[in-house]
């Protein structure tokens, strides 16, 4: 009896991440390992991957309308970005080669209060989200205003993300936010999310020097009330922790503790000046950080101690910021820099193996979201959202590893195509779900704007 599905992808390279071995169909003459399965089909009908099996299995047993044909490719999960701002798109580049203090102050809210509105987040925020399919990632994990806006756009395109439910800031930013809406926005935004499954939401108090203690009580007791996650910037630059210190007697970690930041879900972004004690505070405790490694550099802000995350048993994952520190959403970028740059600091060439640092941007950016058993690794049972990437070409060959590949050799004009919770949103590099003349249409509209903002 033969079964119709929505969607066979024949794998040349199927890169699972799973924790454990792939249970599939296997011939004889399999050549796969436990990281790696050659020749296979994925097979996938409402949203889920059903079978993982060999391609003459998968004739006989399955019949798709929509085949993809991936035999001379890497397929593999979506990356995650576990930190970013979708709808500063339209600020890329508007203020470079500035410290955070200054870039964020003088230039980025004071454009943000005189063009932000519902339109102006939707449409950027569909600019941001095109730019993520077309460098693999398959979900996000977002902080900034007009949430609804960027839900739309997530809705539109396909997208899977987490957001940020309301974004905790203690001083009114233009007509669009003000901080005592915001208990009632997070209502209006936990009732508009409700009934998309690609959608989830996040608490989202700043920083501890943009959120009073007030406001991060509140922030920590409605994270566990809805039972959300928190989602904030922690320890990003030498000043922050200078100023906590002096506010509180506390670094910020301290003081986030004094809280009980860290008995929430917590994921916190940057994470780069961290003392001794403070690592002593979140170990074993529920809690992620977000490598944004390439903004960190631009901004010079410091470089994340991640062998220490890593010796204290923190979960890791890799994240962006928003392309108006950053430049690009592209996480395979981040752990190619991330791969070469560490193992010159720690004199190692063994440090941080691509293996590793893969598993990072997908499987460990879904625990740091809570999602892993959703999302994060080809599975069966797991919804699909994976990604192929093209190697049928001499500047990619020889392949011998798929790890490597990704980290050392992987260009984002190589990913060929996306697959969001079922669906095809990319084929042949060519958005299927947001039209890309639009978006460029949009985008000359907005620079011209912008522009003039002196």
């Amino acid at each position: 009896m033969v079964f119709e599905v929505d969607l066979i992808i024949n794998c040349g390279h199927l890169v699972c991440v799973a924790d454990h071995p792939c249970s599939v169909h296997s011939s004889v003459s399999d050549t796969s390992t436990d990281d790696v399965l050659n020749d296979k089909s994925v097979v996938i009908k409402d949203s889920k991957i059903i079978d993982i099996t060999d391609f003459d299995t998968c004739k006989k047993k399955y019949f798709s309308r929509q085949t993809i044909s991936a035999e001379k490719q890497i397929v593999m999960p979506g990356f995650i970005n576990t930190h970013c701002h979708i709808a500063m798109s339209f600020f890329k580049g508007l203020a470079d080669d500035l410290p955070l203090d200054k870039w964020l102050n003088e230039h980025i809210w004071p454009a943000e209060a005189q063009y932000i509105n519902r339109e102006f987040v939707y449409d950027a925020s569909l600019h941001g989200i095109a730019e993520l399919i077309k460098n693999g990632v398959t979900c996000f994990n977002d902080m900034y205003f007009i949430t609804q806006q960027t839900a739309r756009a997530c809705v539109k395109s396909g997208m899977r993300a987490m957001l940020g439910g309301e974004l905790v800031l203690d001083f009114t930013i233009g007509k669009f936010h003000k901080p005592e809406d915001f208990l009632i926005n997070l209502r209006q935004n936990i009732e508009y999310v409700a009934d998309k499954p690609l959608l989830d939401l996040s608490i989202a108090p700043h920083s501890v020097y943009t959120t009073s203690k007030k406001s991060w009580e509140m922030a920590i007791e409605t994270a566990i009330k809805e039972n959300l996650l928190l989602h904030t910037h922690l320890c990003e630059t030498e000043k922050e922790v200078l100023d906590c210190k002096k506010k509180y007697a506390k670094t910020p970690v301290e003081f986030l503790d004094s809280m009980g930041a860290f008995e929430t879900n917590l994921i916190f972004a940057h994470g780069i000046h961290l003392e001794n004690s403070d690592f002593d505070l979140i170990k074993n405790k529920n809690c992620s950080v977000s490598i944004n490694l390439h903004s960190n550099l631009k901004l010079a802000s410091g470089i994340p101690p991640i062998g220490k995350y890593l010796e204290n048993g923190t979960r890791i994952s890799f994240g962006t910021d928003g392309v108006a520190s950053n430049n690009t959403l592209s996480i395979s970028d981040e752990i190619s820099t991330a791969a070469k740059l560490f193992k010159a600091l720690y004199k190692n060439p063994s440090f941080l193996p691509a293996k590793e640092l893969v598993k990072m941007a997908t499987i460990g950016g879904a625990k740091a979201l809570g999602k892993e058993k959703v999302i994060g690794s080809i599975e069966i049972g797991k919804s699909a959202d994976i990604i192929c990437v093209d190697i049928d070409n001499f500047q990619c060959q020889p392949v011998y590893d798929p790890f490597s590949y990704i980290v050392y050799s992987m260009n984002r004009q190589n990913i060929k195509h996306v697959i969001i919770n079922g669906q095809t949103v990319m084929k042949d590099r060519k958005l299927l779900t947001i039209d890309e003349e639009v978006l460029l249409e949009n985008v000359y509209k907005y620079k011209n704007k912008l522009r003039k903002k002196g």
